[in-house]
């Protein structure tokens, strides 16, 4: 056996089987037979009996060897057996004993004259033994061989055995243990799991708290009371609980327990904390577990009060348990309900009471020893703990007509989401992108400026003169702020140095005070408190005394506090509840909402009937005015703003931007397209006064329409376009596009258009490139979100409305007059004309004046230019139609410059050479 494997011994093997000899016993009979024969002797046939005289001796000798042989395999596999027995009980009795060496249970413990593992270790990965109970052994067995029908008996019993062993079972106590059955022995368990739990929490990071049910009474069990770890809420009077008894044990700095022992006659009445629940009530197991191989029958470890109680006065004894008692007289834990002051409608203060000294309560007020403070301390030193306190003290005693409190968090809300719903906070921030720091400026300056107005315009230099609330704004690691957004600092020096006439108080917390917060903003923060620092130089960067790093790294929300000309004091923070924060938020039920100098960002879903007018023209959707600390509805004018351009990536917003503007939608195919704007350029044209009727063109993706006309139509409708965009307005024509990109001979386009609208775009590059300016790029923004006159908008959510695709404009052939086609595809059209009833006849064969109805004159540009002349003075007598010919071939024939209209991609639409010389399309 190596140290953990079990090697099983090979079986015996089966004897030999054994065989008769039929050759030995043939040969000599064959021997014989021929010597009889040859001598004619019968003695010779005496030969013949030796043969199986011999075979019936080693038949013999084979069987007597193998029983020998099988004795002596079977001797050995036994001793082999045996020996692994042995080692199989060597290796479990070290095995359990490892097991109790690591986690000894109660009972040993409370015999333990010197208990060295006490409070050592870490404290959040403890275990504690429920008793002993058969569980799966850590010893690995080698595989057996073959089938199981044909596996040994004694192995198979032996590899059993190996797999499991009786031991402690060890349970993690962060579960929650729960006891039932009756008091004697749940009691007596729940002892010797106590002891474990409280040897293991050090008393100095950790509280207790003892409730009871309404009828139990502790009786023998108040030995837990002369445990040293600090007790919280009402510990003797008990909480109200279905349970006999629970005991919790949380670390120092937190509300929650992590540790929850609860005994109870039955288990319907143990708390759902506990997920572990042992029954000592007839055949003794674990009952509930999270893993269901932990349900097993148990023999429970058992603790008497007398023990109990002996072990618990031996702790008085400890060093370390006396180590653990502040040498300030502070608590380790120190409730905030308690401290919670009156409401004060009438106060012109901040006092509140957010920690506890070695004397009591410690005041800390902004306007008498601020105005501003200071807050240093690592991660998990308190520092949120003492913002939410802080915070929740202030508003316990003053209403929101008197403060109101904006929170930013640069660690993403977490700190101070119990907070959000408080009537006093009028804004909480969150992890700021470039976008939000860039509001937060714009909106703070302007709340100064509202503030300096304020005082104006009642005649007096402060605060205390007028009846406006104070804002409390409080930063969370406000050193990583600044170092990604180093505008901010001007802003912060600003606000410390007119904070305290305008009403304006500062809560800057920080990690490394040093070198990060300025000189100009510590001048102006006169309460500084420290909660445990890595070195002397943030303690004496906040508090101007070493005493920060040197607090107790195991105690959480031990703190330093130092107001303007007094010594430090050493401080304890009061630990908020879920029931104190609920209680502040009923105070002040009759408040009405305060006024909000920080708005939240844009929605990102407007319905467009919540859009207020404001003025005439189209409402788009909201706009964000920090500088204003407001949000209103924009709108497009399209007499004061001009021509609008909309520009965006695919899926930024563009086609509902274009749903919001009523008036006549330019189709999306180039046939239609051209009639469209053509018949806007005639009305254009028509004499001042010609009853144009005002309105909005509207044309969506323009940079995908404009590729699909010929070089030469594209040249011919960005022309009318530019005619539209240049003379339009005077007549009460305005036109809004939109587009991904302004490219190429798109360009005169946007130069048309002065307003512009700016949509999400894929790169910095094509922002520039657009026309808009690097700082403000839009990339990874919802759809809908724009910059729309230098400032943030988001487009309300308008129904798409498809672009209508009406009939090309056709020219009507009159059916008597015969036909004149120029075509190159003669082979295809004429059977088709032959078919629907025409003659078909070359140019060559046609006279002028003698072609009859029904008569199709048909040929390719060559033939057509044979009988030069021919095609024109057929246009007063014929239709005559050009079929998949070029702009090249219509222009030698017609000899003229005009464009012809696109044409669809029916094969049947053609070119019709009217009478007075001008081209159309028509349906052949």
């Amino acid at each position: 056996m190596t140290d953990h494997r079990l090697v099983l011994p090979a079986p015996a093997p089966p004897p030999p089987p054994w065989r008769f000899p039929v050759l030995a016993v043939a040969a000599p009979v064959v021997v014989s037979v021929a010597l009889w024969l040859i001598t004619g002797s019968v003695f010779a046939l005496v030969f013949a009996a030796l043969g199986p005289v011999t075979a019936i001796a080693s038949v013999g000798d084979q069987w007597w060897g193998g029983r020998r042989a099988g004795r002596r395999q079977a001797a050995r596999f036994a001793d082999a057996v045996a020996s692994a027995e042995r080692d199989l009980e060597r290796f479990h009795a070290a095995e359990r004993e490892a097991l109790r060496d690591a986690t000894p249970d109660g009972p040993t413990l409370v015999r333990r004259r010197h208990d060295r593992g006490r409070w050592h270790g870490d404290p959040r990965s403890i275990r504690v033994v429920l008793g002993s109970a058969t569980i799966p052994s850590g010893l690995e067995v080698s595989p057996l061989a073959g089938p199981p029908s044909e596996q040994h008996p004694e192995l198979v019993r032996l590899a059993e055995r190996a797999r499991s062993l009786e031991a402690p079972l060890v349970v993690d106590p962060v579960l929650g243990i729960g006891i039932v059955g009756p008091a004697s022995f749940a009691m007596a368990c729940a002892r010797s799991i106590l002891v474990q739990v409280a040897r293991a929490l050090p008393p100095g990071r950790f509280w207790m708290r003892v409730s009871q049910g309404a009828e139990g009474s502790l009786g023998a069990e108040e030995w837990i009371h002369a445990l040293p770890h600090p007790h919280t809420e009402a510990d003797r009077q008990g909480r109200e609980t279905s349970a006999a008894l629970v005991v919790e044990f949380g670390e120092a700095g937190e509300q929650q327990s992590s540790v929850t022992i609860a005994v109870a006659p039955a288990e319907g009445d143990i708390p759902p904390a506990c997920r572990i629940v042992v029954s000592c009530a007839g055949a003794m197991r674990v009952a509930q577990h999270p893993d269901p191989a932990a349900r097993v029958p148990l023999r429970p470890a058992f603790v008497s009060s007398v023990e109990a109680r002996a072990w618990a006065d031996s702790l008085r004894d400890d060093p370390r348990a006396r180590d653990a008692a502040d040498p300030h007289g502070l608590p380790a834990v120190a409730p905030l309900a308690p401290l919670l002051g009156p409401p004060d409608p009438e106060g012109r203060d901040l006092a509140c009471h957010p920690l506890v000294g070695p004397t009591g309560p410690i005041t800390l007020d902004l306007v008498a020893d601020g105005p501003h403070s200071v807050v240093g301390g690592t991660t998990g030193s308190g520092k949120s703990e003492l913002l939410v306190s802080w915070i929740l003290a202030m508003a316990a005693s003053h209403p929101p007509e008197r403060v109101n409190f904006l929170l930013v968090d640069f660690k993403g809300g977490s700190a101070f989401a119990p907070l959000a719903g408080l009537r006093h906070t009028v804004g909480t921030i969150t992890d700021l992108d470039e976008h939000e720091a860039s509001r937060a400026l714009a909106s703070l300056r302007a709340e100064l400026r509202l503030r300096e107005r304020t005082l104006a315009e009642a005649g007096v230099r402060s605060i205390e003169g007028c009846e406006m609330p104070r804002l409390v704004i409080v930063v969370d690691e406000f050193a990583a702020m600044l170092a990604e957004f180093p505008d901010l600092h001007a802003l912060f020096t600003d606000l410390a140095a007119r904070g305290r006439s305008l009403g304006v108080h500062l809560i800057l917390c920080t990690q490394r005070p040093a070198g990060v917060v300025r000189d100009s903003v510590l001048a102006n923060a006169d309460l500084r408190i420290s909660l445990r620092v890595n070195n002397r130089a943030d303690s004496d960067a906040v508090v101007g005394a070493a005493d920060a790093a040197e607090l107790d790294v195991s105690v959480r929300g031990r703190a330093v506090v130092r107001l303007a000309g007094s010594d430090v004091v050493h401080a304890q923070v009061a630990l908020a509840g879920s029931e104190d924060i609920a209680q502040v938020s009923r105070r002040w039920p009759q408040s009405p909402p305060p006024r909000r100098p920080w708005r939240d960002p844009l929605p990102l879903h407007i319905d467009p009937r919540d859009l207020a007018p404001v003025g005439r023209g189209f409402p788009l959707g909201l706009v964000d005015l920090p500088e204003q600390q407001r949000q209103e509805t924009f709108l497009w004018d399209p007499e004061g703003d001009g021509g609008l351009m909309i520009i965006g990536a695919h899926r930024s917003g563009r086609s509902t931007v274009l749903a919001g503007i009523a008036g006549r939608r330019m189709p999306g195919d180039p046939p239609a397209a051209w009639d469209a704007l053509a018949g806007v350029v005639s009305l254009l044209d028509a004499s001042p006064g010609g009853g144009i009727q005002p309105g909005v063109l509207t044309i969506d993706d323009i940079d995908a329409l404009v590729p699909r006309f010929t070089a030469e139509h594209r040249v011919e409708w960005l022309e009318m376009l530019s005619r539209v965009l240049r003379d339009g307005p005077a007549r009460g024509i305005h036109v809004a596009v939109s587009a991904q990109r302004l490219h190429g001979e798109l360009q005169q386009v946007g130069a048309l258009l002065p307003a512009r609208m700016m949509l999400r775009h894929g790169s910095r590059q094509d922002w520039v490139l657009a026309g808009g300016d690097g700082a403000g790029f839009l990339g990874d923004v919802p759809p809908g979100a724009a910059l729309w006159r230098g400032h943030r908008a988001q487009v309300a959510e308008f129904a798409p409305t498809a672009a209508e695709s009406p009939a090309p404009t056709m020219s009507s052939l009159d059916p008597k007059r015969p036909l004149a086609v120029v075509t190159p595809r003669g082979a295809t059209l004429g059977p088709r004309l032959r078919s629907a009833g025409w003659a078909v006849t070359p140019p060559d064969q046609a006279s002028p004046g003698a072609i009859a109805p029904g008569t199709a004159v048909m040929g390719d540009v060559d033939e057509w230019q044979a009988r030069w002349g021919l095609l024109g003075s057929l246009r007063d007598t014929c239709n005559v139609v050009f079929d998949g010919c070029t702009l090249a071939d219509i222009r030698v024939l017609t000899r003229s410059r005009q464009l012809p209209p696109p044409l669809p991609p029916d094969q049947r639409i053609v070119w019709h050479y009217r009478a007075d010389g001008t081209l159309g399309r028509a349906r052949l």
